[in-house]
């Protein structure tokens, strides 16, 4: 009598093959982006990165950040402003500034002089044609270009 063998092994590699995808899905890692908080501006180390991100920012100016991400079709030197501060809109219009994420404060953190922040973003299902950009948004902060594109890779 012959013993037909193909049939388990079929069903090892599809195992095995199920558990790599999942490993490597668990195993995904996040892409750091670092930089700083200035009084004039934010630097980032880079200009573009994939939709999820490990921001690491260290404030070297003199001001308080009111760290804020927000995603927007509109040009970042162009976004509206009420009262010295960045409007964001929350009902999800076409052509508003949303928060990417954030605290019951409308920020992510008050970030002092010194001080060093980091947080996760994910934004998985961001619009294509939308900009991520990071700013402070306190009073006056974005006239004086404290803010940062971080375009999406896409």
């Amino acid at each position: 009598m012959k013993t037909n063998v193909v049939e388990p092994r079929r069903g090892l590699i599809a195992a095995l093959a199920t558990v790599l995808i999942v490993a490597g899905c668990v195993g995904a890692v996040t892409e750091v982006v670092t930089g700083e908080i200035k009084d004039d501006g934010i630097s980032l180390i880079t200009d573009h990165a994939g939709s999820s991100i490990r921001l690491k920012l260290h404030n070297v100016g003199r001001t308080p950040c009111d760290l804020t991400a927000v995603v927007t079709s509109l040009s970042p030197d162009a976004l509206p402003v009420q009262d010295d501060q960045v409007v964001i809109d929350s009902s999800g219009a076409p052509g508003s500034v949303q928060m990417a994420m954030g605290g019951p404060a409308g920020y992510l953190k008050r970030v002092m002089p010194g001080e060093n922040y980091e947080v996760e973003i994910a934004l998985e299902g961001a619009p294509k044609t939308d900009e991520r950009i990071i700013l402070c948004n306190g009073a006056g902060d974005y006239a004086r270009g404290r803010y940062a594109v971080l375009r999406f890779d896409r």
